[in-house]
C-alpha cells in the first residue's frame, strides 16, 4: 500500500474515532450540567466498569482479524469475519450475563467507596448490559470494513453512533432523566449499531464467495489472538487501574474530578486509526523480510505524529485552567490538576509501540511490557494514595494519575528496547530524537508566546480563544521557517488529497 494511501486511509479511520471519542467526552460535559456530583460519579463508574472489561472479553480477535484478512485469498475472507464475528458474540453475552450477576456480589464483599451511595446497582446494570453485549459483539465492525477497504463506510457508523450518544445525552439533560433512563438510551443506541455495522461488513463482502473449510482454521485464528487479548486484558487494566484505585477509596462525588481530568486527550483516536492501518502493513512487510521498509514506515508515522501531538501536549498543559472550566464548569476545579498530571505523558503518544510488535508477530513482547506496566501502575497507586491519605493530603486523588505516567515511561523504554533489538535498530535510530527535540521546542515557544497574550483575559473562553489563535499563529510561523517541517507539511497534505479510484 503507497504510503499516500496509508495515510488518507488513517485519516478516514480517524474521522470516525475521532467522532466517537469526542461524543463521549460531550456526553460527560452535558452530564456534568444538570446532574449532582454523586449522580455523575456513579454513572461514571458503571461507564468505567464496562469499558475496563470490554477489551478483556474481545479476545485480541479484531487485530487477529487485522492480521488474516491481507493474507488469505478472497475466498476465505467472508468466513474470517463470520467467525470472528460469531466469536464475539458469545463473548458479549457472556460479559453482559456475567457482569450484571457477580458485580453486585463483589460491590458487597469489597466494599469501593464510589459505589456506596449507588440506590439500585442492579437496575444500573441491567440497564446498561445491552451496550456492553454489543459492545464486545461489534468489535468486528471497525476491522472487516477497513480490511475489506471500506473506511468510509466505518467512519459514517462512527459517526452516526456519536450523534445518538450525543441525543441520548442531551434528552438526559432536557428531560431530567435518571442514571437508569439514560444507560438504557445509550444501550439502544449501541444495540443499533452493532445491527447497522453487521449489515455493512456483510455489503462489504458480499462479492466474496465462502473459502474452503481450512482456509484460515479457526485454531490458527484464536491461537493468534489469545496473547494479543491477554496483552489488550493487561493493558485495559494499566489503563483503568488507576480509576478502579480513586472508585475504592474515594467517595462518588471525588471520581468525578478525577474521571473529568484524566479524559483521554482525542490524540488517541489517531493513534488506535494507525493501528488499525499499520497492523496489516508491518505484517506483509515483515512477513516479506522488508525490514528497511518496516523502518522507515515507523519513522515517518512517528514524525508526523510529532507534528500533532507535541504541540497539542504544550498548549493543554498551559491553558488547563480555561480548558477544563469551560468543559466540565467550575464545580470541578480539582479536575485541572489531574488533567495536567496526565499531559505529562501526551508526549509518548508520538508513537505507537505495541502494534508494531504485533504486526511483526511478536504479540508476547508487548504481552510483558503491558504486564509491567500494570503492576508498577497498580503498586504505584496504592502506594501513593496510601501515602498521601497517611498525611491528610488533599491532593492524595493525584497519587493514581502521578502513578500512571511513571508506569508508562517505564512501559514506553522496554517496548522501544524490544522493537529496537528485534530489528537490529541503534538505540540511536529508534526514533528520530533531533526532529522530536525541535519540535517540541517550538510548539514550548509557542505555548508560551500564546500564554503571554491571553493571561490577562477575563472569561475562559476568551482566554483559549486568543491563546488558540496566537499559538497557531506563532506555531505556523515556527513551521513555516524550518524546511524539513513544511516539506512535511506539504507531503501531508499531498497525501490527504483526493485522487483518483486507481490512486487509491
Amino acid at each position: 500500500m503507497a504510503a499516500s494511501s496509508l495515510t488518507r486511509t488513517t485519516a478516514i479511520v480517524a474521522v470516525g474515532r475521532g467522532a466517537s471519542t469526542v461524543s463521549v467526552l460531550a456526553m460527560w460535559g452535558i452530564l456534568a450540567r444538570p446532574w449532582s456530583q454523586t449522580q455523575l460519579g456513579v454513572f461514571l463508574a458503571v461507564w468505567t466498569a464496562a469499558n475496563t472489561a470490554a477489551p478483556i472479553f474481545a479476545l485480541g480477535l479484531p487485530t487477529a482479524l487485522l492480521y488474516f484478512f491481507p493474507q488469505v485469498r478472497a475466498a476465505g475472507r467472508r468466513r474470517l469475519a463470520r467467525d470472528v464475528a460469531l466469536l464475539l458474540l458469545a463473548a458479549g453475552a457472556v460479559l453482559a450475563a456475567g457482569g450484571r450477576a457477580l458485580v453486585p456480589v463483589l460491590a458487597a464483599w469489597l466494599q469501593p467507596a464510589g459505589l456506596r451511595e449507588a440506590a439500585d446497582l442492579g437496575a444500573l446494570l441491567t440497564a446498561f448490559a445491552p451496550y456492553v453485549w454489543a459492545l464486545v459483539a461489534g468489535g468486528f465492525i471497525e476491522p472487516a470494513l477497513v480490511a475489506a477497504g471500506r473506511p468510509g463506510w466505518q467512519a459514517a457508523l462512527a459517526v452516526g453512533t456519536a450523534l445518538g450518544v450525543l441525543a441520548a445525552a442531551t434528552c438526559a439533560m432536557a428531560k431530567g432523566w435518571d442514571v437508569p433512563s439514560t444507560l438504557w438510551a445509550l444501550s439502544a443506541v449501541n444495540v443499533a449499531r452493532l445491527i447497522a455495522g453487521t449489515w455493512l461488513v456483510q455489503r462489504a463482502l458480499a462479492g466474496e464467495r465462502d473459502g474452503p473449510p481450512h482456509a484460515v482454521p479457526r485454531a490458527t485464528v484464536v491461537r493468534y489472538a489469545l496473547p494479543i487479548g491477554l496483552t489488550d486484558a493487561v493493558g485495559s487494566a494499566s489503563r483503568y487501574v488507576d480509576r478502579l484505585v480513586v472508585l475504592y477509596f474515594f467517595a462518588a462525588g471525588t471520581f468525578p474530578q478525577y474521571q473529568l481530568g484524566a479524559v483521554e486527550v482525542p490524540i488517541g483516536l489517531l493513534l488506535s486509526a494507525i493501528v488499525t492501518v499499520l497492523v496489516p502493513e508491518v505484517s506483509r512487510l515483515y512477513a516479506s523480510g522488508q525490514l528497511v521498509a518496516v523502518a522507515v514506515l515507523w519513522r515517518r508515522a512517528v514524525g508526523r505524529l510529532a507534528l500533532l501531538v507535541l504541540p497539542l501536549s504544550a498548549f493543554l498543559f498551559v491553558f488547563a485552567e480555561p480548558v477544563l472550566t469551560l468543559y466540565a464548569t467550575d464545580r470541578y476545579v480539582a479536575a485541572r490538576w489531574v488533567f495536567r498530571v496526565f499531559l505529562l505523558a501526551l508526549p509518548l503518544r508520538c508513537a505507537v509501540y505495541n502494534p508494531l510488535l504485533v504486526g511483526m508477530g511478536k504479540a508476547r513482547w508487548a504481552l510483558w511490557g503491558s504486564v509491567g506496566d500494570l503492576a508498577a501502575n497498580a503498586v504505584l497507586s496504592v502506594a501513593l494514595v496510601r501515602w498521601l491519605l497517611a498525611r491528610n493530603s488533599q491532593f492524595a486523588f493525584l497519587g493514581p494519575a502521578m502513578a500512571v505516567v511513571a508506569a508508562t515511561y517505564l512501559q514506553v523504554g522496554f517496548l522501544l528496547a524490544a522493537i529496537a533489538w528485534h530489528l537490529g535498530w541503534r538505540w540511536r535510530d529508534v526514533l528520530p530524537w533531533g526532529r522530536l527535540a525541535r519540535i517540541g521546542g517550538m510548539a514550548g515557544t509557542g505555548a508560551v508566546v500564546a500564554w503571554a497574550a491571553a493571561r490577562r483575559c477575563d472569561s475562559p473562553g476568551w482566554m483559549l480563544g486568543v491563546g488558540a489563535v496566537v499559538f497557531i499563529a506563532s506555531l505556523g510561523g515556527l513551521f513555516l521557517g524550518s524546511r524539513a517541517e513544511r516539506q512535511e507539511l506539504r507531503q501531508i497534505a499531498a497525501s490527504l488529497r483526493l485522487r483518483s479510484s486507481a490512486a487509491a
